[in-house]
């Protein structure tokens, strides 16, 4: 009896330890980075050179939902093999992974999870909403070369070059930031006028949009919403001699077949950014 008396006071006392622990962290997070944050991370577009920076400014209340462990966890728990629809349906159970993060108060949230309403509702006006986006065509062929030499099984992609251009998956991938941002994911056709309207006013929505091809003015942009420098690096790059497609090397019927294919994308940038 003594010793489990023993044994409970240790427990409470290593709780108190920790509780204290935590209280002083909230106080620390409240002096050096008081503002929380989403930042939505589209594929191939900078965003793991800023995410790692910004989660290492918040490292004590910081997290992530990355595609590969969310993949798997999904095809784990449905016991589906149907690859490239749960390529689509796992975004439902990635959204519900960020709801949690922001119901459980995490102060730097970055994840490849498409924009929701429901979040942006209920957290809004706490959370500031960021993104980073790259011009369209750029993104694509860096997105093929990436998913190309294997990205992992949720991404992977055998098909050489101009034979996947006529295939569906590419058609969603030159929609990426539709899809991202329309709140539509997992819709048949994401390349309709609509879904392209409503990415583009989900955008305006947020506290800062930035561009790969300006990222001084994007660290100025976080910096101006979030109170917090952070020097950003260059990470998960597709090297040139890794790359089996360039922008500089498409054919003329190439680049035609890769704007068509982006089309919705190219719609959303020049929408934001003015067509430049």
């Amino acid at each position: 009896m003594m010793g489990a008396t023993w044994l409970a006071r240790k427990v409470d006392a290593g709780l108190d330890t920790i509780n204290r622990v935590r209280k002083l962290n909230q106080a620390f997070l409240d002096r050096t980075a008081p503002q929380r944050f989403v930042f939505h991370h589209v594929p191939k577009c900078g965003g793991t050179s800023v995410a790692r920076a910004l989660r290492r400014r918040y490292l004590t209340s910081q997290a992530t939902v990355r595609p590969e462990p969310s993949f798997q966890a999904f095809k784990a728990f449905t016991g589906r093999t149907d690859t490239e629809q749960m390529l689509t349906d796992v975004s439902d159970l990635r959204q519900q992974m960020m709801l949690y993060l922001l119901y459980d108060d995490i102060r730097c949230i970055s994840l490849h999870v498409p924009f929701s309403h429901v979040a942006y509702e209920h957290f809004g006006e706490r959370y500031k909403f960021v993104t980073l986006l790259r011009e369209p065509v750029s993104r694509f062929i860096s997105h093929y070369n990436w998913s190309s030499r294997g990205a992992g099984e949720h991404g992977q992609i055998s098909e050489d070059f101009d034979t996947f251009l006529d295939t569906q998956r590419a058609r969603r991938m030159g929609a990426e930031f539709v899809e991202m941002f329309s709140d539509q994911f997992g819709q048949e056709d994401i390349r309709t006028p609509e879904a392209i309207s409503t990415a583009v006013t989900n955008l305006r929505r947020f506290d800062l949009v930035g561009r790969l091809d300006d990222l001084e003015g994007f660290s100025m942009g976080l910096r101006e919403i979030l109170g917090i420098r952070i020097r950003i690096g260059h990470e998960n790059r597709t090297g040139l001699a890794t790359a089996t497609v360039s922008a500089s090397n498409l054919t003329p019927s190439q680049r035609r077949a890769v704007e068509e294919v982006c089309a919705p994308d190219i719609a959303v940038w020049n929408a934001i950014f003015g067509g430049d």
